[in-house]
């Protein structure tokens, strides 16, 4: 069997296969405690990176996972997760508006100030991670002859 790179997952199959397909992150968003200990495969945009003594902590919010489970950037978030990575990540690296795709594994709930209320995060711990290459927009370059113009992507 031949399978094209481009049509590979980035998160290993060993990764995948204690993955909780059944349990959707708006499930998790409900009682993120009664799920501890599971493993699940999640993605969306950082919003923000904090390296701690002995590991990062990265806020996310959730985006539905697309083709290869990327975050899709169409479709709405069902909210927010706190990812606890091991080691150091640098924050000018996995800043805000990347993307990333998880596994990991299900500890609780994390309550945290945002605005003016306390919001409930789930709270992963990172088993595999992968930040998605950032895409540059299509440059429009235009080119006038005479009186008509020419766009070039």
């Amino acid at each position: 069997m031949v399978v094209a790179a481009g049509c590979a997952p980035v998160i290993s199959r060993k990764a995948l296969e204690p993955v909780d397909k059944n349990l959707g992150f708006e499930t998790l968003l409900e009682n993120p405690d009664r799920y501890a200990g599971k493993s699940v495969l999640l993605g969306g945009d950082i919003i923000e990176t904090e390296p701690l003594p002995s590991k990062t902590c990265i806020v996310v919010l959730q985006r539905p996972l697309g083709s290869r489970a990327k975050p899709s950037k169409e479709k709405g978030s069902k909210g927010r997760f706190v990812v606890m990575a091991e080691g150091f990540l640098d924050p000018a690296i996995y800043r805000a508006g990347r993307q990333v795709t998880l596994v990991g594994k299900v500890v609780g709930r994390e309550v945290r100030p945002l605005g003016q209320i306390q919001y409930g995060y789930p709270l992963v711990a990172n088993i595999e991670l992968y930040l998605w290459p950032v895409e540059e927009a299509a440059k429009e370059w235009r080119f006038y002859i005479g009186a008509s113009s020419v766009k070039v992507f």
